[in-house]
């Protein structure tokens, strides 16, 4: 080779060592800024999440010594709040390979079943000692969890440790303890608070069902499943943090202010959040359900109809039900959070819908609406009247007539007439306020 090949093949070969240095650079900076936004993430998700459990506990020992309907109604729903709180700040976490199928109920359940309570006082009954009981008992469940928290914040908030968890994470370079295995211990310590049977869509019978959209599903690899996380937020940032398991396996996805989870079985969105400050006020409820239905149709799921909403802290969660003909199946539900200042989609919750949504075949309905009303207590006024699919407390399905009444101060009342035999199967009272309505 002449001198100047030589040269020639020098410069080629620093030129290529100079630009692979690079773009290593760059690689590890951009891996830098993926870590220290998944640290921060853990760390405020460890904020709220410990800071939600404390309050819960807090306002459960209030309840047991309320004396009026709107504290009851005030607590009920601050405690509800705080859970949703509580279960989006845990969805954020790394929870390594355990099963956490109780902290997940319990949080799904304490709010709902204070909300169960509150309906009782408002309709004139007392606390019963029962109830009491129970409230105290999921006080003490919230406080085991609250302390565990707290005990071990200062390990899991610690840089070095979340370092470790975005590049070794899981697998055998995972530390023991991890929140995952902290949290586990909490299971046997759980297990004996009451089993709560109540008008509530996260009773035991419900949250113990075997989910039917992902019992034949396909096997969807990470790679498939970060596609629909990315096509689900259109954030392309996306980074695999972890496996969360439970009736549902997943895979958890995070990047700055988001996490999603996709189901392994099905490659289905189960969850999503993103974080960040929301402005004013600028959306009517009409306008966001419109952004939410276009949402849903957008990420395959049609023919969904809004039912109820509740808004906290900028964020309108809409409840969308299965619209299956003429029947609405309050059981195949799925939460939307829009944000009020410009419609972007905050939250998307669907384990209700993919725990009991099939192909149904319903029979003509033998019993008409008319003989179906004469069900309905003389003391109501029917305003509207239509055909509903809800939940049993055997956790079946029953056809009902649904009717939306007023009683003679103006409350909202809705009750279930069974179609085919015309028993009374629910009753429920809508609370109207300014954040929107809720379901007693």
């Amino acid at each position: 080779m002449s001198k100047r090949g030589f040269i020639r093949v020098l410069l080629f070969f620093s030129a290529a060592v100079l630009i692979a240095f690079g773009m290593y650079a760059k690689e590890t900076r951009k891996s830098g800024r993926y870590r220290q936004i998944i640290e921060n993430n853990y760390a405020g998700a460890f904020d709220e999440l410990s800071s939600s459990l404390n309050d819960i506990s807090t306002n459960l020992v209030k309840i047991t010594y309320v004396s009026t309907p709107k504290q009851m109604a005030t607590y009920a729903s601050e405690i509800y709040s705080q859970a949703q709180l509580a279960k989006g700040a845990l969805y954020k976490l790394p929870t390594g390979e355990n099963d956490l199928s109780t902290v997940y109920k319990f949080l799904s359940q304490v709010g709902n079943y204070t909300l169960s309570v509150s309906k009782d006082v408002i309709t004139g009954k007392d606390i019963t000692d029962k109830q009491r009981n129970e409230l105290k008992s999921l006080s003490g469940a919230a406080k085991v969890i609250t302390e565990a928290i707290e005990q071990s914040y200062m390990d899991y908030n610690n840089p070095e440790y979340w370092a470790n968890e975005i590049e070794g994470k899981i697998k055998d370079s995972l530390e023991e303890k991890n929140l995952g295995s902290s949290l586990g211990e909490l299971e046997s310590n759980l297990s004996d608070y009451p089993t709560l049977i109540y008008d509530g869509p996260y009773s035991d019978h419900i949250l113990e069902k075997n989910p039917l959209m992902t019992a034949n599903a396909r096997e969807y690899s990470q790679s498939e499943a970060e596609e629909v996380a990315v096509a689900t937020t259109g954030d392309k940032d996306l980074e695999y943090t972890g496996m969360q398991n439970g009736k549902i396996d997943c895979y958890r996805f995070g990047s700055a202010g988001v996490t999603v989870t996709v189901s392994k079985m099905g490659g289905y969105v189960v969850y999503m959040r993103k974080s960040r400050n929301v402005g004013d006020h600028e959306l009517s409820y009409d306008k966001m359900i419109s952004k939410a239905k276009q949402y849903l149709e957008k990420i395959g799921f049609t023919n969904m109809v809004d039912t109820y909403y509740f808004t906290d802290s900028g964020i309108c969660v809409i409840n969308f039900a299965y619209l299956d003909g003429q029947t609405v199946c309050y059981t195949d539900l799925i939460k939307v959070g829009v944000a009020v200042d410009n419609g972007e989609i905050m939250l998307l919750e669907t384990v209700g819908y993919l725990t009991n949504h099939t192909l149904r075949a319903f029979e003509s309905l033998t019993v008409t609406a008319d003989e179906a009303r004469s069900a309905v207590s003389e003391l109501l006024t029917v305003e509207n009247t239509a055909i509903a699919l809800i939940p049993t407390n055997g956790g079946g399905e029953v056809r009902c007539y649904e009717f939306a009444c007023k009683d003679e101060d103006g409350a909202d009342i809705m009750i279930y007439v069974n179609a085919k035999n015309l028993d009374v199967e629910q009753i429920y009272i809508l609370l109207k306020t300014d954040g929107g309505t809720l379901v007693k």
